[in-house]
């Protein structure tokens, strides 16, 4: 006997519910923070909560602090100052940044990466996750790449269309560049050179360009 259809599709959310509890119940626990470091961080986790700002890397930024065994102030002033990172980072990647972005971000701004690339950022990519792109170029900083010129390629990059696998590519020439010697900057002129012209935009411009140069043409 044939289940109607709605009691097919009722059954079927009833299981992927309990698959979903069941997963949970059995996601390990993170153990609580220490009572003194829970009462030092509250009044800026419940900030960040007000702001909707992503709480959970405050937490797990406490966490790892006591897991280093440093003393409630340091601890405080870390995720104090992370808080104030990811406020700045997500007043950056308006209107509507994933937590994803928000923490790249974050990491962006400790390497250096002034909030002025990601909002360029931002209007570059558009609608586009941007949690790729501004990790890879914290990693271009962080190997050696001048800020400045790292932000200017990555925002091109994005005006161009690339997408996050350009992206993870030309983080791992460079990084294979770096670990043979290669000067960081000399890597990435040199890596880009073999991305760009598989680039979307770019592949739209050459087009056009030929376009142009064929109605220009006089007839002979």
């Amino acid at each position: 006997m044939r289940m109607p259809r709605y009691a097919v599709t009722a059954f079927a959310l009833a299981v992927l519910s309990i698959s979903a509890r069941r997963a949970e119940s059995q996601a390990p626990q993170q153990p609580a923070l220490n009572p003194a470091t829970d009462a030092a961080i509250r009044p800026i986790v419940d900030r960040a909560r007000a702001a909707n700002l992503p709480v959970e890397l405050l937490i797990a930024k406490a966490r790892e602090g006591e897991v280093r065994r440093a003393p409630v102030e340091r601890i405080e002033s870390a995720v104090r100052q992370l808080a104030e990172r990811i406020a700045t980072a997500h007043d950056a990647l308006t209107p509507n940044p994933t937590d994803r972005e928000v923490e790249a971000a974050a990491d962006a701004l400790k390497a250096g990466v002034p909030r002025e690339t990601l909002r360029a950022m931002r209007a570059a990519g558009k609608e586009a996750s941007l949690a790729v792109p501004i990790g890879v170029l914290t990693q271009l900083v962080l190997r050696g790449v001048p800020v400045e010129r790292a932000s200017v390629q990555v925002v091109n990059l994005l005006q161009r269309g690339a997408l996050s696998g350009h992206f993870i590519a030309l983080d791992d020439r460079v990084r294979a560049d770096v670990l043979a010697g290669k000067r960081p900057d000399e890597s990435l002129d040199l890596r880009l050179k073999g991305i760009f012209p598989n680039l979307p935009q770019q592949a739209t411009a050459d087009a056009a360009g030929l376009q142009t140069t064929a109605g220009n043409k006089k007839p002979r």
